[in-house]
């Protein structure tokens, strides 16, 4: 396992145009899920979310071959992924908003650099979230970050709306009080 943290994202790619496919299975595994996260805010169906993000990687697949150098991966993959989504809606739901908030997403938004700030917040996110209380938490990582509504978190947990509507106020709580504590946390 650790061995595969060590292989770079850019010699993943050399390999996958060499034929390896163990080296697509590896990037597979590293941004399937995050990928999906992506899609799915847009996509609000999980099915449809896991086969648009799976057939990106067959497109990484089936491409191999092609002269293009893939610079800058994960910004690549988010990229392909996106522009899946845009497709997608385009084609199955010429009149949702998700489309047109999507579109605005400029080019210059998945940048080395944003991908590096938003890894270093991500983590920072992860550590705040690992200090709420536990319930907390998990409501607030699944409406914040994976982007549920407060509807799919009760249904999901087998909670009412309202306790989870009373667990993200704990964790506002929580985030507003670490902020007016430690202002240069965020």
């Amino acid at each position: 396992m650790a061995e595969k943290e060590h292989i770079s994202d850019f010699r993943l790619i050399e390999q996958i145009q060499k034929g390896n496919v163990h080296a697509l299975e590896i990037l597979f595994e590293r941004y399937y899920e995050p990928l999906c996260n992506f899609a799915f805010l847009f996509l609000k169906n999980s099915g449809q979310t896991e086969e648009l993000v799976s057939d990106v990687f067959i497109r990484v697949w089936e491409n191999r071959n092609q002269h293009t150098k893939i610079t800058y991966v994960k910004a690549y993959l988010y990229r392909s992924v996106k522009n899946a989504v845009i497709s997608h809606l385009r084609k199955n739901r010429p009149d949702m908003d998700e489309l047109s908030s999507l579109e605005n997403i400029s080019k210059h938004e998945i940048t080395p650099e944003s991908l590096l700030i938003r890894k270093d917040l991500n983590k920072a996110v992860g550590i705040m979230i690992k200090s709420m209380p536990h319930q907390a938490g998990l409501v607030f990582r699944m409406h914040k970050m994976d982007g549920l509504s407060y509807k799919e978190i009760a249904s999901t947990l087998g909670l009412s709306i309202k306790t989870i509507e009373n667990h993200m106020g704990k964790a506002l709580r929580f985030v507003r009080e670490l902020h007016a504590n430690n202002p240069d946390y965020f």
